[in-house]
């Protein structure tokens, strides 16, 4: 701590003491004040308006004492008697209040209150009392007011007594700080000598040891410490004028022997640069080449230390190196082909630069390999995605180019079929070929280039040749198809989907780039794949409006699920034996708040391909298993089966509790399916089929004969319905339909499976259909998909139809179904 701040602390801290003595001889004085005043306004003043009423009340006694009563008179005063009590009553009564206001809380206050209820009783009497009565009441009072004036100077006495002792705890507390305050001073007195005089010792022992580090100073404190400073100072500059000296001498020998080390560094340092593999020179201002090393004369033959201007001038390659004023690292390439990196320093104390020279020739072709490899793809040697973007970028900024660009993109079909079947080696060598026949069809000047994974690209400069990309799309397609790819010693023939996007030259100058030109590239490739027919799509504005509608049409379809916006509609399943509706297919509708209806055509294969037929799947068989249980018993129910929903394993699951839920007897349910179920995983597709089956209920097979292996099905698993398609049945005048129709009639009956025919439209189909001896039918002759409030219309419309002969059914068979409603 410094002095300073122990001279502050010290005056701070007696600041304190006399502050804190000071308020509390402030309070002792307040006490005193307010004892004495309370002397004179609780004491003295009610003492004296006391005594004022005392005596008003023995001169009243007195009055009454002097009046005589005669004999045998015992009633009340007079009049006049009376007037004059209440008179005195009031005067005595109006001192002893003002008395009583002044006297505090306590026995005194007390007793004027009694004495003030004695004074109200006799006045309250207004005179109605003897003069015995008056003269006894008033002796009492009188009494009452010397007791009641002892007590009172009783009080002031122990005020006065309470003001002299608060004087005394006053003189005792001054007397008290006093001492305080002394001994205070004293201790921060004797405290700051002895602190203060440690500090200058100890300064004055620094000081000594400065001079003589060995030296021990003792310690005198009887001695003043300030002399002990004094002391410590002339030995300190005494000891700094023997050290200049000594410092003299050893500056004289550090500066010989500095000398010989010079030398000594300067011959090592030039023997190191003779070593350097980098080559080092300082060249004057003049292009005096004033130092240089050994790498530095084998680098530029003919230039050496103390190489005029005139010879470094001649030098080509070194004369191009310093004109350059560049004070950056620079890369400079020699007329032999050789790359260096010259780095130049400022030569601090003489007039000149230092340059340093690294050959770099090594490490750039090393680089230029590195960059090489980097936009190159290393399975196929071609250019990766970087390059093929960088290059588009580059075609796309060339404005002076007229000429239209096609942009292409190729990805191989089945792909992933090769690298399962054949190993990823296989796949690898495809890709290598596929790629090889890609360069080979190009043009000199166009770029193929590997995107990603089975995906190429093509930049194509189509020289005022419009059609240039399409053929050469063509040429591509063609070529992989017919000479097939040899791989892991097997043929095969490539099938590829093909992407274009065209860009004129007011295409680039659009402000596009290689991005927004390839997602157009990409949508149109998407296109190719998901078309049936051409595997080869240009692209157009209206790809993207079709691609941007089918997610909002996905998002849609999400909110609609959320909303409950589907509706079952429901169409009749008729059986001709029996004239009447055997059961009903149910059918989902869309009612979009925004779209109106919807068509199952269009939002169906999209909840398809985005997984949401699911969760449809499981509202339809939810709510179409809770109506039909309220049908008459004897009418069935078909659902629809997608072969998304046999990818859920929830499905027997979902539709057990269906069934449990609703309380439907599961032999009124069926199930349909189609033949393009079975193209993936049909094992474990039968088995799904076969835990469905123990369910209890019915399956059948929809759409029959459109294609796949519908025989092999049929034997492997036994179907309880199989439906004729309605594409047979639309054009039953062509006789290879009515064949299909009659045949597949036939296989129903050998194997003991119920045929209905779909897609039944006019009364001549269904006189044919019954003909060949089909008794189950479906189609807008008998009804339309109607919601359930119309199911009750539709049975009395079927049955008035056939009872009206509507359909114009041949050798009519009426047979009423069991428990069919009235």
């Amino acid at each position: 701590m410094s002095i300073k701040l122990k001279l502050l602390c010290s005056a701070v801290l007696l600041a304190i003491v006399a502050t804190t003595f000071a308020v509390m001889v402030h309070v002792r004085n307040e006490d005193v004040r307010s004892a004495v005043e309370a002397v004179f306004q609780n004491g003295v003043d009610p003492l004296d308006r006391l005594t004022v009423a005392s005596a008003k009340a023995t001169d009243l006694e007195n009055r009454f004492l002097a009046k005589s009563t005669p004999a045998g008179v015992v009633g009340p005063i007079g009049a006049s008697d009376g007037a004059e009590l209440l008179a005195g009553l009031s005067e005595i009564l109006g001192e002893l209040r003002q008395s009583a206001l002044e006297v505090p809380e306590g026995p005194s206050s007390r007793r004027l209150s009694e004495l003030a209820y004695a004074l109200n009783r006799l006045r309250v009497a207004e005179g109605d009392v003897t003069h015995r009565l008056v003269r006894r009441e008033l002796s009492t009072i009188v009494d009452e007011f010397d007791t009641a004036a002892n007590a009172l100077r009783a009080d002031i006495m122990a005020l006065r007594q309470r003001s002299v002792d608060h004087g005394q705890s006053v003189d005792q507390l001054v007397w008290t700080g006093l001492g305080i305050g002394s001994l205070v001073g004293l201790l921060v007195f004797m405290a700051l000598g002895r602190s203060i005089g440690r500090s200058i010792r100890n300064a004055a022992a620094a000081l000594t040891r400065v001079g003589d580090p060995s030296a021990d100073p003792p310690v005198r404190p009887n001695v003043d410490p300030m002399d002990d400073l004094a002391n410590a100072i002339r030995f300190v500059e005494a000891s700094i004028s023997d050290r200049d000296n000594v410092a003299a001498r050893l500056r004289k020998e550090t500066h010989r022997r500095l000398e010989s080390e010079l030398h000594s560094q300067r011959q090592r340092f030039e023997n190191a640069l003779d070593n350097m593999t980098q080559a080092f020179c300082l060249v004057g201002d003049d292009l005096t080449v004033l130092a240089a090393n050994d790498a530095f004369v084998r680098m530029f033959p003919g230039i050496a230390a103390g190489s005029r201007a005139e010879t470094v001038r001649r030098h080509a390659d070194l004369a191009a190196i310093l004109a350059s004023d560049d004070p950056e690292m620079q890369v400079h390439q020699l007329r032999s082909g050789r790359h260096l990196q010259v780095r130049r320093h400022d030569s601090g104390g003489e007039r000149g630069t230092i340059l340093i020279f690294d050959d770099i020739t090594e490490q750039v072709a090393a680089r230029g390999e590195l960059e090489r490899l980097s936009r190159q793809d290393p399975l196929t040697g071609l250019s990766n995605r970087s390059m093929f973007y960088e290059h588009l970028n580059g075609m796309m900024a060339q404005d002076l180019v007229d000429d239209e660009i096609a942009v292409i993109a190729i990805d191989i079909a089945d792909f992933n079929s090769v690298n399962t079947t054949l190993g990823h080696m296989a796949g690898d060598d495809l890709l290598r070929q596929v790629g090889e026949r890609l360069a080979a069809l190009v043009r000199p000047g166009d770029l193929v280039a590997r995107l990603d994974g089975d995906e190429f690209g093509i930049v194509q400069r189509l020289k005022g040749q419009p059609d240039a990309g399409h053929h050469l799309c063509r040429m591509i397609a063609e070529d992989l198809q017919k000479r097939p790819v040899t791989v892991a010693g097997r043929p095969l023939g490539v099938r590829v989907a093909i992407g274009m996007v065209p860009l004129a030259k007011a295409d680039r100058a659009a402000g596009r780039d290689a991005h927004a030109v390839m997602q157009d590239c990409e949508l149109a490739l998407y296109q190719a794949k998901a078309d049936t027919g051409s595997k080869l799509r240009l692209y157009a504005p209206g790809i993207r409006e079709e691609m941007e509608e089918s997610q909002r049409l996905v998002s849609d379809l999400r909110d609609a699920l959320d909303r409950d916006e589907f509706e079952l509609y429901f169409q009749p399943i008729v059986n001709l034996p029996q004239r009447a509706i055997s059961g009903f297919e149910a059918l989902v509708r869309w009612n979009s708040p925004t779209r109106g209806q919807v068509s199952p055509g269009l939002f169906i294969p999209v909840m398809e391909a985005n997984g949401l037929i699911v969760r449809l799947g499981r509202f339809v068989m939810r709510d179409a298993c809770r109506q039909a249980a309220r049908w008459p018993s004897n009418l069935s129910l078909s659902i629809n089966l997608s072969p998304a929903q046999f990818k859920s394993a929830d499905l027997v699951g979902d539709i057990r509790k269906s069934i449990e839920t609703s309380g439907i007897d599961p032999r009124r349910l069926q199930l349909e399916v189609t033949e393009s179920l079975f193209l993936d995983e049909a094992d474990a597709i039968l088995e799904t089929l076969v835990q469905l089956r123990r369910l209890g209920l019915l399956v059948s097979m929809d759409d029959f004969g459109t294609g796949y292996s519908s025989l092999g099905y049929l034997s492997r698993f036994p179907f309880d319905r199989i439906k004729i398609d309605q594409s047979f049945v639309r054009d039953m005048s062509r006789s290879e339909n009515i064949a299909i129709v009659r045949a597949v009639q036939g296989l129903g009956a050998a194997m003991g499976m119920t045929v209905v025919a779909e897609g039944v439209e006019t009364a001549e189909q269904l006189a044919m259909l019954e003909a060949e001896g089909c008794t189950d039918m479906q189609g807008f002759l008998f009804s339309r998909p109607r919601p359930a409030s119309d199911l009750a219309k539709m049975l009395v419309e079927v049955r008035n139809g056939f009872a009206s002969g509507a359909y114009a059914v041949s050798s009519p068979q009426v047979a009423v179904a069991a428990g069919e409603p009235a």
